[in-house]
C-alpha cells in the first residue's frame, strides 16, 4: 500500500554575469539552480517555522484501481509561529462530505502530544534547496514547446538516489526570471508505490519572492491484486512573512 505522502525553488535570470575581461558570460545551469534555491519558498520553507502564519487547504482523494473516487477528505489547517515554535490547528475538516473537524482536532492534539505533529518534507522538497543542490545535476533544455517565453531547466540525481532526490523539470518565465512550475518524480518511491508524480505551482509574494501556491501529488501503488491511487492537492494562502524573513532582493548576490 502506498505510504501516505506527508503534506502537510526557482529564479532564472536572463541577465548575464560579467567575466573578468568585461565580456558578458551567461549563467550556467548550476548557477541558475543555485540562485533559484536562494529566492524561492517551497513547502519546507513555509511550514518549518520560517513564516509567522500560513493556511493550507488540503484535498485527498482515494481512488480504486479503475480510477473511480472512493473517498474524499478535505481539511483546512493553519500553521502559526508562537514563542519560536510552530503550532498547527485544524480549522475545518470533512470526510466523504461529513463533518470531521472535532475528530481530526483530537487526532492532531494527540499526535502533537506525542511529538508527531511536525510537518515532514521527504519527497516534496525542492531540488534547489541548499541541502539538495549538490545531489542533483542540472541542464538547460531550451524553451517550452507550448510557450516559448518559458524556459526549461531539467534535473536528475547526480549519483545517489533517495526519496528526496528527484528527476524532473522547472519551468521559468524568461521575461521576469520567476519560477512558474516544478514537476518531478522521486528517484526512490515510497513502499509499494510504483508511480509518484509531483507538481508545484508558484506565485509572487511581495517582499519574499516566489512562494509555493499549489502542490499536487498523484500516486499509485498496491500489492498483488490490490491497487490504489491517491490524488492530493494542497493550496497555500494567507501567508504572513516572519519579521526576520529575508526578501528576494536581499537574498540575491550583488552584481558589479
Amino acid at each position: 500500500m502506498i505510504r501516505t505522502l506527508t503534506l502537510v525553488s526557482l529564479l532564472l535570470t536572463s541577465l548575464p554575469l560579467r567575466a573578468q575581461d568585461g565580456a558578458a558570460a551567461p549563467l550556467t545551469a548550476e548557477d541558475m539552480a543555485r540562485r533559484l534555491g536562494e529566492t524561492t519558498w517551497g513547502m519546507e520553507e513555509l511550514l518549518a517555522g520560517k513564516v509567522e502564519e500560513v493556511t493550507v487547504t488540503l484535498r485527498v482523494e482515494e481512488l480504486d484501481g479503475d480510477g473511480h473516487v472512493k473517498h474524499i477528505q478535505e481539511r483546512v489547517d493553519r500553521f502559526r509561529l508562537k514563542d519560536g515554535q510552530q503550532r498547527r490547528e485544524v480549522l475545518q475538516a470533512t470526510k466523504d462530505g461529513e463533518d470531521a473537524t472535532d475528530a481530526l482536532r483530537k487526532d492532531l492534539e494527540e499526535r502533537q502530544r506525542r511529538g508527531e505533529g511536525r510537518a515532514e518534507f521527504n519527497s516534496v522538497n525542492l531540488p534547489f534547496a541548499v541541502a539538495s543542490l549538490s545531489q542533483h545535476r542540472f541542464w538547460l533544455a531550451g524553451p517550452d514547446s507550448k510557450d516559448p517565453q518559458r524556459l526549461r531547466l531539467r534535473f536528475e540525481p547526480r549519483e545517489t538516489k533517495a526519496p528526496s532526490i528527484h528527476k524532473g523539470e522547472a519551468l521559468v518565465d524568461a521575461s521576469t526570471g520567476q519560477l512558474v512550475r516544478l514537476t518531478y518524480s522521486p528517484s526512490v518511491l515510497p513502499d509499494r508505490a510504483y508511480r509518484v508524480d509531483v507538481r508545484m505551482d508558484f506565485r509572487a509574494q511581495p517582499g519574499m519572492g516566489q512562494v509555493l501556491d499549489t502542490l499536487r501529488v498523484d500516486a499509485e501503488g498496491g500489492f498483488l491484486f490490490y491497487k490504489k491511487r491517491m490524488r492530493i492537492t494542497a493550496r497555500y494562502s494567507h501567508l504572513v512573512p516572519a519579521s526576520s524573513a529575508p526578501s528576494a532582493s536581499a537574498m540575491l548576490p550583488a552584481t558589479p
